[in-house]
């Protein structure tokens, strides 16, 4: 189900180690990026003009770069803030919105199908079942919170259903191993707690009997203690250095938050450093500017990082509570909740904490007054280009983010709007925003409505449309789509104008040419 309003899969039972992989691929090729593995940073100086970095190279080479910016993303024990920051800083991790303290034991499963010429005497070949009906039964589809017999566990499948993996995860609260390598330990607990959870009853003539997934057809990949707590940073950056991912935060394993965060640290703090670099290259920045940019940043990801703490704090409730009345009155208050908004009668929470962005954020990098702070949603978009007859269907952040500034600027197109868009060419050009930031060649038009007339034939810049269900046939459209939803989050384009930054954030909204005026002096302001 599209229940968070997103064309894409939401990714968050993704393979980690593929995407570490694709992340890994991206930067070797990009021109921007330079990779250097097994090396050590061993020491930084701050100066003025940005950080020097002291590192070991993979042979032990003495080495140093020098930095505008050094982004400490090399986790909960990194050097960055361990070594750098806690010393010269005072940052420090701390209990986030709840505590949490507990030691848990993970491990990575790779399933093999037993078959009948393999496994010869599994009881449910006589009942009909099937090798993939046995992969159902026993490795069930999606993600499970649950609570066997003293046990809270989060578990369930992850990556593609082709490669049969499976995440478990249960609390062990009596571990009391301190050895380098307990593994062996949590091979031996694990076994013992997972062989009741894949063993069911089966009828039989004589009484009653069990099943039990074969052992031999479970690979473990990885198993091993995690001790998990719930944290965050006193404070994200100093000067030039800040901190994402693990380095800032940390999750207990009840809500799949940890890598999603990381990233929403790295979208929000790389535009924010895309504007403060070029504008640096324009000697256009100074310390007060850079402290108030990373400043806003500060502010929306500790928020953003809330947001997703009370997201695994009502995932765990469900798992480490004892059962009751209470725990199944929710649960089948929530059961309800989605039936109901699998009918578009009422949004689920997890919708509308999504949609909101950062409106409860006082300090964001928005303007609340004009309507910022929401997030986008994602559709599929037909877009045609000037002056020709192609037409591609794409999605819609691709559409939005096909110029070559920082901030765009969505036009809702219309019939007639040629004398409009000729005033707001006019307005752009007497604009004294950085060119970095947001020009006329920021402008991206859509036009959201259900018939348009299709009159664009002339224009002078791409255009895109919601792209109807039946263009889109091999595409990866999901149950409960919404074509509408983009229309919706930007209160159904009340507004003609909108300023959007690079993470599908609304910076503001204008409902006309002197609206849109006052937006872009406030954006300008705000980085000056």
């Amino acid at each position: 189900m599209d229940i968070m309003e997103h064309a894409l899969p939401t990714t968050i039972l993704q393979s980690q180690p593929r995407l570490e992989l694709a992340l890994r691929d991206l930067v070797t090729i990009s021109e921007y990026c330079t990779l250097q593995s097994s090396c050590e940073v061993v020491a930084h100086e701050p100066d003025e003009e940005g950080v020097i970095v002291h590192y070991s190279d993979r042979d032990g080479k003495p080495c140093q770069i020098h930095a505008l910016y050094l982004i400490g993303a090399d986790g909960k024990r990194g050097i960055v803030r361990k070594h750098f920051l806690e010393k010269s800083a005072g940052v420090r991790q701390e209990a986030g919105i709840f505590e949490y303290e507990g030691t848990w034991i993970a491990a990575n499963l790779k399933i093999t199908l037993p078959t009948r010429e393999s496994h010869p005497d599994f009881p449910l070949w006589a009942y009909g079942y099937t090798e993939e009906a046995v992969y159902d039964l026993f490795w069930p589809a999606n993600w499970h919170f649950c609570r066997p017999p003293g046990k809270p566990v989060a578990c369930g499948r992850f990556g593609p259903r082709s490669e049969r993996l499976w995440r478990h995860e249960f609390a062990v609260p009596e571990w009391k191993y301190d050895n380098d390598d307990d593994s062996a330990e949590a091979s031996t607990v694990f076994w013992e707690h997972l062989t009741p959870m894949i063993t069911r009853p089966v009828p039989s003539p004589e009484g009653a009997a069990t099943a039990t997934f074969p052992r031999d057809c479970i690979q473990v990949l990885r198993c091993r203690p995690f001790r998990f707590s719930h944290k965050v940073v006193n404070r994200w950056f100093s000067g030039r250095i800040a901190l994402i991912g693990d380095a800032a935060h940390v999750f207990p394993p009840f809500g799949g938050q940890g890598v999603a965060c990381g990233v929403a640290d790295a979208e929000g703090l790389a535009w924010r450093l895309a504007v403060l670099t070029r504008l640096e290259k324009a000697e256009l920045t100074s310390a007060p500017l850079r402290a108030k940019t990373l400043q806003s940043w500060a502010e929306e990801r500790r928020s953003g990082v809330d947001m997703s703490a009370r997201l695994t704090l009502q995932n765990g409730e469900w798992c480490n509570k004892e059962p009751g009345w209470l725990g199944a009155l929710q649960i089948a208050l929530l059961r309800l909740l989605l039936f109901l908004s699998r009918g578009a009668i009422l949004p689920p929470s997890p919708i509308k904490a999504a949609a909101s962005g950062y409106h409860g954020c006082l300090r964001g990098a928005f303007l609340a007054n004009s309507g910022g702070g929401g997030r986008l949603g994602q559709i599929y978009v037909q877009t045609r280009f000037p002056q020709s007859n192609l037409t591609v269907i794409e999605l819609s952040d691709q559409a939005l983010r096909r110029v070559p500034t920082v901030f765009s600027l969505l036009v809702i197109q219309s019939d007639h709007d040629d004398e409009q868009n000729a005033e707001l060419e006019q307005l752009l050009q007497r604009s004294t925003i950085h060119s970095a930031i947001l020009s006329s060649k920021s402008r991206v038009h859509f036009d959201l409505r259900d018939n348009p007339s299709g009159g664009y034939r002339n224009n002078l810049w791409p255009i895109s449309f919601p792209a109807p269900l039946h263009l889109l046939t091999g595409y990866n459209v999901r149950p409960g789509y919404d074509v509408d939803q983009f229309k919706r989050r930007l209160n159904d384009h009340r507004a003609k104008y909108f300023i959007l930054r690079p993470d599908s954030i609304i910076y503001a909204a204008a409902k006309n040419l002197q609206d849109l005026e006052r937006c872009l002096k406030a954006l300008e302001q705000g980085f000056s």
